[in-house]
């Protein structure tokens, strides 16, 4: 009896060893339960013999004509439920999320940034006549962003000293530290230089990027992919600026270890490329003049950004600078993708693969961030950051987070740019 039940159930294991390698039930792996479109795309859903749709907006096309998949392709954004019969019996629903596609100019122009802050940043004491900092008593600290003085507005390091200058006893500074803004009341010494708070100040930040893409219609763009950072503080730098064409003139290339870097500097002869409105988690935003943009190079027509879940491993194009204004494609490789359904930062990985890049670059360097990622005819994502411990691969956002940045924060990746000078005050 023992024997005969052992003999059932290797017979039985046998049986559903082989029926999940049955074509119906190998078909159940190419059922999708969601899928992501655009009124650009047309997709191919698996069907069976039950297959229906039933629901789908008004503008909708399906072809039939092949026996295993249904040509899907909408105009109009909505949703269409669709469902399958396994065996033709166990129903098998299908959910299509049709967005609206969108289509930029891809970038990779070398730009220079030049970025201020809303109010002087602390970065650093220094002690006055009495051999203290009288702000550093007073407790502020660095990183601090100062906004007024005594309720005055002041935006630069110039126009902090020029309010503190003829000051006496205690005077009260509006400062602003993280999301939060307090007045701090300092005592102030007068020195035979004027009165002093005891601080270095930064008011600006410089340096050179990569244009990752614009509309041609609004001018709208974005750049860089990451946020700028003040470079001592490590803080992000709220404020805004303006954008100018930039020339690379050479490249360090990066070493295990040692992160190479594009050398460039401002076109000084050039007009402002755009202004910048916004310092982000997922890069700078703002206006720029489109033909001065044109002039500067790089894809002429738009192309469509891809949904987050249309990225894949395997191969694809980065567009940027190594000598001069000139843009140029090189190759690399997708290796991994992240399934982010809301905005994040380190969406993909990627691997420098072009024998170009990595013999004059050594893969990846600073000042590449913000070079558009290109894959399937769709503008994927953007370079950001750089494997310290492997040049050749680094990270990069999504270009869909890029598009739609507003409203989501998050624990920002922050890259710091050639700081201007601090200024004692």
């Amino acid at each position: 009896m023992a024997g005969w039940l052992r003999a059932l159930k290797f017979a039985s294991l046998i049986a559903v060893t082989l029926a999940c390698f049955a074509p119906p039930v190998r078909h159940l792996e190419t059922l999708p339960t969601n899928i992501d479109m655009t009124t650009d795309d047309d997709i191919l859903v698996p069907r069976t013999s039950g297959f229906r749709i039933i629901h789908s907006p008004e503008q909708t096309r399906s072809d039939f004509s092949h026996p295993t998949f249904v040509d899907l392709s909408s105009q109009q954004p909505g949703e269409v439920d669709i469902q399958n019969r396994v065996f033709g019996l166990i129903p098998w629903h299908t959910h299509v999320h049709v967005e609206q596609a969108e289509r930029v100019i891809v970038g990779g122009q070398a730009v220079g940034i030049r970025l201020s802050s809303m109010g002087p940043i602390v970065v650093g004491f220094h002690r006055t006549s009495d051999g203290s900092s009288p702000a550093a008593n007073a407790h502020v600290e660095i990183g601090d962003m100062i906004l007024s003085v005594d309720k005055h507005p002041v935006r630069t390091a110039t126009e902090l000293q020029q309010a503190i200058r003829d000051k006496r006893g205690s005077i009260v500074l509006t400062i602003q530290r993280g999301q939060r803004k307090r007045d701090v009341v300092v005592p102030v010494p007068a020195t035979a230089n004027g009165s002093q708070l005891g601080i270095y100040v930064r008011d600006k930040t410089v340096g050179v990027g990569t244009l990752t893409f614009y509309n041609p219609q609004t001018g709208a763009f974005a750049a860089l992919g990451h946020m700028i950072s003040d470079v001592d503080t490590g803080r992000p730098i709220v404020g805004q600026g303006a954008m100018y064409p930039a020339v690379i003139t050479g490249v360090q290339a990066g070493k295990i270890g040692e992160p190479g870097e594009k050398k460039g500097m401002f076109v000084h002869s050039s007009r402002e490329l755009g202004h910048i409105a916004e310092n982000t988690p997922y890069g700078i935003f703002g206006k720029l003049d489109v033909a001065a943009c044109h002039a500067t190079g790089g894809l002429r027509e738009p192309i469509p950004v891809a949904l987050p879940t249309q990225v894949h491993p395997g191969p694809a194009v980065i567009y940027t600078v190594l000598h001069g204004q000139k843009v140029e494609p090189f190759q690399v490789r997708i290796e991994n993708t992240s399934r982010q359904r809301t905005p994040s930062t380190k969406s993909l990985i990627l691997r420098v693969t072009d024998p170009r890049l990595l013999s004059t670059a050594g893969g990846i360097v600073q000042g590449m961030s913000g070079s558009p990622i290109v894959q399937d005819g769709k503008l994927v994502g953007a370079v950001t950051h750089v494997f310290v411990s492997d040049p050749t691969r680094g990270y990069g956002v999504y270009a869909y987070w890029m598009l739609h940045h507003t409203g989501h924060d998050e624990e920002p990746a922050s890259t710091a740019l050639t700081s201007g000078p601090a200024k004692a005050v």
